[in-house]
């Protein structure tokens, strides 16, 4: 092999990487293998487009991406979140990773419940995006929520079956929530 031509696959190969690593993260996955990791949700950076990173319990840092997910796991931040999605590769700050879904692990000791808002008649109902399930929430900051009608939420807090308060709905007294997007036809506050 002649030193020009060895030079020249070096240069077009640096080329290529150089061109690869300052590229926007692919979407096209490195495998086709579905994984789930976890870890706390980090805004990185100091614009208003910051990266979203998931660190995990040994401290490693990974780069979360998601075209329909972007907007909830930013309102995540400070949270931690089980995902599921596949590997994109690896950049200088570390592996990168499409989020296909996610579940909120427990905040403040209870199961959020991850749902839209429906208000009326004084009522504030939150109904489960995954299982269907319907909650009456009660207590003060179940008010605050109203506000939110159309929304998708979290909402943690004691749960008392709707069997042993009388009502149509399980009951649940909030203890905390967060807003996480706006869903079509939303009629609350703008995020």
């Amino acid at each position: 092999m002649r030193p020009s031509s060895a030079c020249a696959r070096c240069v077009l190969l640096a080329a290529s990487v150089a061109i690869v690593s300052c590229a926007h993260p692919k979407i096209t996955p490195v495998g086709e293998a579905t994984v789930t990791i976890e870890g706390q949700v980090a805004l990185a950076g100091d614009s208003l487009d910051n990266a979203i990173v998931l660190e995990d319990a040994g401290g490693r840092v990974c780069a979360l991406t998601s075209p329909v997910l972007d907007y909830e796991l930013r309102s995540l931040a400070g949270l931690v979140v089980r995902v599921t999605g596949k590997l994109l590769g690896s950049s200088a700050g570390g592996p990168e990773f499409l989020v296909e879904s996610y579940e909120l692990m427990p905040v403040n000791g209870q199961r959020p419940v991850v749902g839209v808002i429906a208000a009326g008649e004084g009522a504030v109902i939150l109904t489960d995006s995954r299982s269907g399930a319907t909650y009456l929430l009660v207590g003060p900051l179940a008010g605050a929520l109203g506000g939110y009608t159309g929304f998708k939420v979290w909402v943690s807090g004691p749960v008392a079956p709707a069997a042993a308060t009388g009502s149509r709905e399980d009951m649940m007294t909030v203890e905390s929530y967060g807003v996480l997007v706006p869903v079509a036809g939303a009629t609350g506050r703008t995020p």
